[in-house]
């Protein structure tokens, strides 16, 4: 509920020794409940102020252009308004607009706890408002801002596959004690939190699974090609209540999955989990600071596997263009996003060709592949729609191909219904 706690440092470890030995202060603001770094660009949730009080959360780009680990100038909104003001100043933010992560589709995707927010706003105008926990989304730019699914309890944070899938491991308390349940967060879908759950079962979609109590926080889908195996392409999810943090296996079960939690790493009060375009692990913890914090607790720790050896991630903006999109076929989740979106930012069309090329080779991985199709979908626009249609006559790439093309409002109304009607079939 106080002011001016909060800010965010840029930590650089320059030896290599897994320590951090420079550190600039990036940006001062409240309450900062997650970030992006995309190029020069730190997309930031955090609260802000009004009158000498906590006053609703916000969505705000800061930038650093001369990379000096400063921000050059105050946040510029991209969302207003997208927090509680009541629940803020009555009880703080434990339960309030949480975290943001962004998908290959483009869309970064606003993971909201259950004291909910009216009237937020984004650049263009968009209006919205949730009343209870959900996910919502939003473009880089602060446009199309809309709901993508209700009824989530605190959902923390979401863990999202190469394929557009989103998971998240967040509790109930619906009379019931805080039961922590695995999602699979299917669009526009409805996960029964409050009244749902404990009264009307057969109106919501349910849980993957539910595993008694526990505080689920930060998630991540984790691929990595520097890690064994067995790590690989799995969902790592955090739990603050249970001190630990889980990989949740999963098996294709129909339309979506079943899966099966077991122990990965025992942390004191563990809030969110990461990793670096090198393979790095961060994990970040309280460290037995309570609920409400305490200035001598809490650390981040880096986390590699036995005999793991550090590689560079390279300068994707010295990158030429051959070397971008060969690392939409590498097989790291990290490197494929932050690959796309150094190409949506040079927007050249002459990206298209090798893009198309790369989706409709058989021989590259499915996560290259369909990371190439929501590139073209980006990049082109609305001009991308033959590409999709003749990319969707494999049937590898259909569904994220009628998704890529349908997935944006303005886009929409020019997909071709015909397709769609047979893709039905």
């Amino acid at each position: 509920k106080e002011l001016d706690h909060g800010y965010i440092m840029k930590l650089i470890d320059t030896d290599q020794d897994g320590k951090a030995d420079k550190n600039t202060v990036f940006a001062r603001m409240d309450n900062p409940r997650g970030i992006l770094s995309i190029g020069d660009r730190l997309i930031v949730l955090h609260c802000t102020s009004k009158d000498g009080k906590i006053d609703t959360q916000q969505l705000s780009v800061y930038v650093d252009a001369d990379n000096d680990g400063v921000a050059d100038g105050p946040a510029q909104p991209l969302i207003t308004n997208i927090g509680n003001t009541k629940y803020l100043q009555d009880r703080g933010t434990d339960h309030s607009t949480n975290n943001i992560r962004l998908g290959i589709d483009g869309w970064i995707y606003i993971s909201v706890g259950d004291f909910g927010f009216v009237g937020a706003e984004g650049v263009d105008g968009t209006k919205l408002t949730m009343q209870g926990g959900g996910i919502v989304r939003v473009r880089p730019d602060g446009s199309e801002l809309e709901t993508f699914i209700h009824g989530t309890r605190n959902v923390y944070d979401v863990a999202i596959d190469p394929f557009m899938n989103l998971f998240s491991r967040e509790n109930t308390n619906d009379g019931v004690g805080w039961w922590i349940r695995f999602s699979h967060y299917i669009q526009s879908g409805e996960y029964g939190y409050p009244s749902l759950y404990t009264n009307f079962p057969e109106d919501m979609i349910p849980a993957l699974g539910e595993y008694g109590s526990g505080s689920g926080t930060g998630n991540l889908y984790f691929e990595e090609p520097g890690w064994p195996e067995k790590y690989n392409k799995t969902n790592m999810m955090t739990d603050w209540g249970r001190s630990h943090i889980y990989i949740h296996r999963l098996e294709k079960d129909g339309a979506s999955f079943t899966d099966e939690p077991e122990d990965f790493i025992s942390c004191t009060q563990v809030s969110d989990i990461d990793v670096d375009g090198s393979g790095r692990m961060y994990i970040s913890a309280w460290d037995g600071a309570g609920y409400k914090g305490n200035p001598d607790k809490g650390f981040v720790s880096i986390v590699t596997p036995k005999g793991w050896t550090y590689k560079k991630f390279p300068d994707l903006k010295k990158a030429n263009a051959q070397a971008l999109v060969a690392m939409l076929k590498t097989p790291s989740s990290t490197a494929r996003v932050y690959a796309q979106q150094e190409i949506l930012r040079r927007n050249d069309a002459v990206y298209l060709p090798q893009l198309e090329a790369v989706a409709a080779d058989p021989a590259v991985s499915a996560e290259g592949r369909v990371a190439s199709v929501y590139t073209i979908s980006q990049l082109a626009g609305g001009n991308a729609q033959q590409t999709l249609i003749k990319l969707s006559s494999d049937p590898a790439l259909r569904e994220h191909c009628i998704r890529a093309m349908a997935d944006r409002r303005k886009l929409a109304r020019n997909v071709d219904v015909n397709l769609l009607k047979a893709a039905l079939n």
